[in-house]
């Protein structure tokens, strides 16, 4: 068995008559799923504000789609790895810093993209939303924020997106076989975003509840010190189901522990500050 670096000189002498132009190119891309956590705006100062699952989206500022909502994201240089290239366009089209940034899926339908053949790469990104000031730039003409509902009814998923009166939608169904190790979908109906950025906001939806159930990714969605009710309150919001407190507190006490501070919200009964376990 030969080994790579006895091929060395080998391989260089092949690609100097190599004629690579016998096979199509396609372009390559990363868009990235930006998802922050927000506290509900609340009417009584006494109650403990709700917590609300956001996307942010682009507005497309030039062609294809000019004007249509988008996730950010863009083409990958030739000096530069994908994911380099999600966290140069996560900064040049929003502004956004995060600590988390991780890769979920590929998109390579030849038609996804009226300019050329073009595969993407989607990532997801966590972001603290209260620390964060979102600026659109590159080629996106403005960046929102829109709350995100995303829920099955009869094999059929409904996407909806929102903004104050701006309310995007998109209709998919699921196509998951068993041997499918996780959830597949197609479109059935989506006016409201470009490209076919409703199936990767879909799929991150579904790989964001896999891994808040898997990993410790719910600590990047919070600030440095919390309290345990903030920490089921995420994974509530992002499970989209009522857990019961004491099953919850008894999964989460290794991965947690007391700062030996208490908060200070007027109205509120103070309650002990925690941090991730290091």
């Amino acid at each position: 068995m030969r080994k790579k670096s006895e091929m060395q000189k080998v391989n260089e002498e092949f690609v100097k008559t190599y004629d690579d132009s016998k096979y199509p190119k396609p372009s390559v891309t990363a868009d990235i799923v930006i998802f922050g956590m927000f506290d509900k705006e609340e009417d009584n100062y006494r109650k403990i504000a709700e917590k609300e699952l956001k996307v942010l989206l682009i507005q497309r500022g030039a062609a294809p789609y000019e004007g249509c909502y988008a996730l950010p994201g863009g083409f990958v240089g030739p000096k530069e790895t994908i994911g380099e290239a999600a966290e140069r366009e996560l900064k040049e089209e929003t502004n956004c810093n995060c600590n988390f940034l991780e890769q979920f899926g590929t998109y390579s339908n030849p038609n996804r993209d009226p300019r050329r053949w073009v595969i993407s790469n989607g990532y997801m990104a966590l972001v603290n939303a209260g620390q964060e000031m979102i600026q659109a730039g590159d080629d996106a003409s403005d960046a929102k924020w829109f709350d995100v509902s995303f829920q099955e009814e009869a094999g059929i998923w409904n996407l909806c997106l929102t903004h104050g009166d701006e309310k995007l939608h998109a209709r998919l169904e699921e196509t998951t076989s068993k041997w499918d190790v996780k959830k597949k979908f197609k479109t059935i109906e989506s006016d409201d975003l470009a490209f076919d950025h409703e199936l990767i906001l879909a799929d991150a939806i579904v790989q964001l509840r896999k891994w808040i159930t898997e990993t410790h990714i719910a600590f990047r969605l919070l600030t440095e010190k919390f309290t345990l009710r903030e920490l089921q309150q995420i994974h509530e919001t992002v499970l989209d189901t009522k857990l019961l407190v004491p099953a919850f507190r008894r999964k989460v006490a290794d991965l947690v522990e007391d700062t030996g501070e208490m908060t200070g919200d007027a109205g509120h009964r103070p309650a002990k500050l925690y941090r991730e376990r290091r």
